[in-house]
């Protein structure tokens, strides 16, 4: 099935490579334009479904599908973004993806919404919230996205809903950490069915694995209801071929399941819980006065949240709060970054120097 679709990539995706030697990949320009397409199990010499202790083994999906209750007419997960880094096991950027589907399970169709996360290999990160409507490449969605933020990810049949029709698809994205939402309808005939719950390496051919760690499903519902999922009937793990791989965990009451990520081998896994990332970092800073004339001076001010430490751009900050007095001979810009747990916040704040004063000629009062 996959020989057929690397022509729904964008012109920006350069073919994947794995050499007999060093593993190399050149990989897709994120981020728009990557398919995630359909499943394609591995398969034996006799074409059987390549199966690990009992579950189908894929190259880019893992995680859990359903077919028992099709026509499928809306499937939602609520997942917590991952933070990730790049594992050292290929020369190119790594990807991973979570998100909930319909169709693709078999077939050619494939409705998915969920979140993508991408390592360079300096170890730069970068987070965000797409949509695909396969073949057509997945599409951003203009919201921000971080490393623990709690989403819930659904889409609906609204109309038409029927596997011979056109059907109007609702699609959702609720940031619950960040207070976001997202919604929009679209035409689509889906297969309606399978539903889906996914951590992937997207594109075709597959793009090396990012290092996730792991990523948490709690809880996953299929036409509105408990998918009752089991770890034999409805599980899928991924051997990319880069040699990293992604492994469901078993389920726990049926709607709630973890992946986890591995290199060379399978990592056990066992369902997690979502976490409390740590609270944002804040920094702020004034000066006062904001204008002065030669010889002045004047005192800057900051102070931080959640930081353990803060450094001073132009002036020196020695502590997460402070004062410091400047007296610059031209007008200039002082900045402070604090930096915790919650990552790093900077504030701004300029000292105007004011014009010698001209009376034409006459003399000043």
């Amino acid at each position: 099935m996959k020989t057929k679709l690397a022509h729904c990539l964008c012109a920006a995706v350069v073919a994947a490579v794995v050499s007999s030697g060093p593993v190399a990949a050149q990989t897709a320009q994120p981020f728009e334009g990557l398919t995630h397409p359909p499943m394609e199990p591995h398969r034996n010499a006799d074409g059987s479904i390549r199966r690990l202790r009992n579950t189908i083994s894929t190259g880019y999906w893992s995680g859990y599908a359903v077919t028992a209750s099709a026509p499928y007419t809306s499937a939602s997960a609520t997942f917590q973004v991952p933070s990730v880094r790049h594992d050292g096991l290929v020369s190119a950027t790594e990807y991973v993806s979570q998100w909930v589907g319909i169709g693709g399970y078999g077939d050619s169709t494939l409705i998915q919404l969920g979140a993508m996360e991408y390592a360079s290999t300096s170890n730069t990160a970068s987070y965000l919230v797409w949509y695909e409507l396969y073949p057509a490449g997945a599409v951003g969605v203009p919201h921000s996205v971080k490393p623990g933020d709690i989403i819930t990810a659904s889409l609906e049949c609204t109309a038409a809903c029927s596997p011979s029709s056109v059907q109007t698809w609702q699609l959702s994205l609720v940031d619950h950490t960040a207070g976001w939402t997202w919604t929009q309808s679209f035409q689509y005939q889906s297969s309606m069915a399978s539903a889906e719950w996914i951590t992937e390496a997207p594109g075709w051919p597959t793009l090396p694995l990012a290092d996730y760690q792991q990523a948490t499903f709690d809880p996953v519902e299929a036409n509105g209801l408990n998918p009752n999922l089991s770890l034999s009937a409805n599980g899928i793990i991924m051997q990319d071929p880069y040699g990293e791989t992604s492994n469901p965990s078993s389920p726990v009451n049926g709607d709630i399941f973890s992946t986890c990520w591995g290199a060379g081998s399978l990592t056990p896994c066992t369902a997690g819980s979502f976490t409390t990332p740590p609270p944002a970092t804040t920094a702020s800073l004034s000066a006062n006065p904001k204008s002065i004339s030669a010889g002045q001076s004047s005192i800057l001010s900051w102070s931080s949240t959640n930081a353990s430490s803060c450094t001073g751009s132009n002036f020196t900050a020695s502590a997460i709060s402070g004062s410091a007095v400047v007296s610059p001979t031209v007008t200039t810009s002082y900045s402070v970054t604090c930096t915790g747990n919650g990552g790093s916040a900077t504030a701004m704040a300029t000292v105007t120097m004011s014009s010698p004063s001209t009376c034409h000629g006459k003399k000043c009062k």
